[in-house]
Order: C-alpha cells, then structure tokens, then sequence
C-alpha cells in the first residue's frame, strides 16, 4: 500500500485564528481597489480581483476549521442564514434605487433568479446585470451545497480534490465553450480554492493531514493542471491568492502596527456588507451624483476619485448599520449552532 503524504504542523491550531479576519480585510480592500480601478479605467496591475480568491479559500478554512456534526439540512440553512438576510436586504434597496433614481429596470426572471441567489449559473446576463458584486453569492451558495453533499469525505483529501475538480472544470469548461467570460472567469475557476481551504482548515484543526496518494489525487491533479491547459485555459488564480495569504500570514503581518490589524479585522468583520454595496455606490450612484446633482459636465479622474471616497465612506455606514441590524436579528432556535461547532466559515 503506498504511504500517504503527510503534512504536519508542531502542533494544531487553538482557538480563533486572528490572521483570518484580517485576511477578510486585505481580500475585501483588493475587491475595492480592483473595482475603483475599474471605475477610473486604469490597468489592472494590482489584480485586486485576487481578494476574491482569498475569500473562497477563506470559507473553506472555516469549514474545515469546524467539528460540526450536524444534519445536511440544518447545515445549510444555517449557511444560508448568515448570507441571504444581508443579501435580500441589500438586493431589496438597490432594486428600489435603480428604478426611483437611475431609472434601470430588470425583467420579472431576472429579478427572481437574483433573489434565489441563482443568477449567475444562467451566464453573463445575469450574472452582472443589477450588481457587479451579487454573482459572488451564486458561488458561494454553491460551494456551500457542495460541502453538504462531499463533506463526509473529508477523510480523504484525494476525493474532496477529485470533487472540487470535477466541477470547477465542468463548470469553467461550459462557460468558456459558451462564450460567458464572466461566468467562466469568476465563478468557474475559482472552486477549487474552496476545497483547498476545506484541507488547509483541516491541517490547522487536527495539526496532520494525510493525502492518499491515490488514483483520484492523479486524476484531480489531471484535471486542474493539464486538461484546461489542452483545453485553451488553466486554472491559476487561487494558487495566487494562497500566494498572498501567506506573504500577509508570515511576513507582513509582523510588520504592521496594532492599528492597522485593528482595521482590518473591523473590515473583515463586516466585509460581506461592504462586498454587496460598495461597487453602485463608487461606480453608478458617483456618476449620478456627480452629473445629475452637481451639475458636472465632463467627469476628471480627480472629480471620480473624490466621489468614490465619498461612496466608500457612505458604504462604511450602511455597512456598520446593517452589520449591527444582523447582529440583532432573532435566530430561529432550530439553527443555532452548538457550541462545539467550532470556528466560523468566512464571510465574504
């Protein structure tokens, strides 16, 4: 029998993992700065869109951190619970701000898929149509059913590999031979950092994780690696991310002052409030109010830039409002968690 590989560490993780909401925070400034970059047309240098990497990888960590033993069920309404609420909330108020202010109206369907949380496995169209941010909760949902259905596996890294390979090539591969490079590029490359970071939560709770190295270790690595890249793509981005995570995990964060941690965790900590508005509000509403209520003719980088914090700082305090109406929202008694749930999946 081939010995399996052995990842070990001196000894397991204990307690809530502080690296992990600032994380939150550095994925959720990249997401900023990819989207302002976005709005002022600049080139993509930074790859701020990197940052949604890290959240994917993130939730699986704390999936993979938890000791939960719960029902499938259970599991995911739970799930759902921690994203819908803000999600409807927020899909709600910019349905309503579209029509009475930028007078954008969406079809009957469109409106129904998006608050099923559905809309971008329907492709481009939908995908992006009342928010740039909201196709982020397809893919998680996703990933969440996924964990649901595979998560008895979790004793065998090989197969939960082969799963997170299997679909995000199937996925990725219908996209990019149906021409939806939204759909394909965002949601369909970036499963297979969930199920690294279902390994990686693991590794952290039990301090060893053992990887059989078997035919379905092969044909993941198969699948990731070499037959996107005879198929025209290759999976890449969320080895990318990892990349990232631990420059700031074993280097950077050494290096910033107990202020800086500080924010970032208050970011991480509402960075699921903060994903769902900030992009209308520096991008559309900015214009809107630049063009329609200040009278501006020609729009000047600085004059963007200018209503872009201004947007920021308006998302900061529906953020922390809407972060302390969630907090204060009654849980139904039949979806509290138990206290040997562990540590929280990551938000967004």
């Amino acid at each position: 029998m081939t010995t399996p590989l052995r990842l070990g560490l001196p000894s397991p993780a204990a307690g809530r993992i502080g690296a992990m909401d600032e994380l939150k925070g550095v994925a959720i400034a990249l997401v900023i700065l990819y989207h302002a970059g976005g709005v002022l047309a600049w080139g993509n240098v930074l790859h701020g869109e990197l940052g949604v990497d890290i959240f994917v990888v993130l939730s699986g960590m704390g999936l993979g951190l938890s000791s939960t033993r719960e029902g499938a069920g259970r599991f995911l309404l739970r799930r759902f619970w921690r994203v819908y609420p803000a999600y409807w909330i927020v899909l709600t108020a910019f349905l309503i701000g579209d029509a009475t202010v930028l007078n954008l109206h969406y079809s009957g369907e469109d409106i129904v898929l998006h608050y099923l949380g559905i809309q971008t496995l329907f492709g481009d169209a939908y995908a992006m149509s009342i928010n740039d941010s909201f196709w982020f909760v397809t893919l998680i949902v996703l990933l969440y059913v996924l964990y649901a259905l595979l998560r008895r596996f979790m004793g065998r890294p090989d197969i939960m590999l082969l799963s997170g390979a299997v679909v995000s090539f199937g996925l990725a591969l219908t996209y990019f031979k149906a021409n939806q490079p939204v759909a394909f590029a965002h949601f369909g490359l970036r499963i297979p950092g969930f199920f690294i970071g279902l390994l990686t939560g693991r590794l952290l709770r039990n301090g060893l994780l053992e990887i059989p190295l078997s035919w379905a270790l092969a044909l993941a690595l198969f699948l990731i690696f070499y037959v996107p890249y005879l198929s025209g793509f290759i999976f890449g981005t969320f080895w990318v991310g990892l990349a990232l995570m631990a420059f700031y995990a074993f280097l950077l964060r050494q290096a910033l002052p107990a202020a800086a941690l500080g924010a970032l965790r208050y970011l991480g900590d509402r960075s699921l409030e903060i994903y769902l508005l900030h992009q209308p509000l520096i991008r559309s509403y900015n214009v809107y109010f630049q063009t329609r209520w200040l009278g501006v003719a020609g729009l000047t980088p600085t004059g963007l830039i200018i209503g872009m914090a201004a947007g920021l700082a308006v998302t900061l305090v529906l953020s922390d409002g809407l972060h302390w109406l969630l907090k204060r929202l009654p849980t139904p008694a039949w979806l509290r968690a138990s206290p040997a749930q562990g540590q929280a999946a990551a938000r967004p």
